[in-house]
């Protein structure tokens, strides 16, 4: 996802991405991203938990307001 995001950011369009796999994630270098704890298939939060949902994707699509690239933002999101 990473270098899809990057070469739609070189044609002009704004992209962010959220990863629990921090590691993997930084060595595609995109423009915007933040990392959290949470488990493989909750990306964005755990099931049942909408406001833990809401908090990450609030503070990804933030991001975009951000001129890229920027260092990815590490939330402290995790998993039970």
């Amino acid at each position: 996802m990473g270098l899809t995001a990057r070469a739609l950011e070189e044609a002009g369009i704004a992209t962010t991405l959220t990863s629990w796999n921090a590691g993997v994630t930084r060595l595609t270098m995109p423009p915007r991203a933040t990392f959290t704890r949470l488990s493989r298939g909750s990306t964005l939060g755990r099931p049942g938990d909408p406001a833990q949902q809401r908090r990450v994707l609030e503070a990804t699509l933030a991001l975009l307001a951000q001129h890229a690239p920027i260092d990815p933002v590490m939330m402290n999101e995790e998993a039970l």
